[in-house]
């Protein structure tokens, strides 16, 4: 069985995101048992609903991130990297490395855009 909603009350008019609302939610969870009073923020409920689901995504994925060791990241990166410049050798040219670089920086600050995001909710989610 999925999580779902089973109760949600409008709370408040936020006062610092005007034209957004606070609600309280009583939410399923798989197993049964009902977590009361979760707080959503959203222009409507399903929007707040949306939120909420959205937030969990993002702390489930950077929690897994925060357990990583650094090793295994920095040896993904060195093995793509030498690819590249085996590449670029074999090619004898110098755009493999420079979309390599720019492929690292747009992956390595959409995944910090995307975990920033989290927190951002998050920090609305406290308040």
């Amino acid at each position: 069985m999925k999580r779902k909603a089973v109760r949600a009350d409008l709370r408040k008019e936020s006062t610092q995101f005007p034209g957004y609302f606070k609600y309280e939610l009583d939410i399923q969870e798989e197993d049964g048992s009902i977590t009361k009073n979760v707080p959503a923020y959203g222009k409507d409920l399903q929007d707040a609903l949306y939120r909420t689901v959205k937030v969990e995504k993002i702390e489930k994925i950077e929690k897994s991130f925060n357990r990583m060791s650094m090793w295994p990241i920095l040896t993904i990166f060195m093995v793509y990297m030498t690819a590249i410049a085996v590449t670029a050798v074999k090619l004898e040219a110098a755009w493999p490395v420079i979309v390599g670089l720019i492929t690292v920086t747009a992956v390595t600050l959409g995944m910090n855009h995307f975990l920033d995001k989290g927190k951002f909710y998050e920090k609305r989610r406290n308040h």
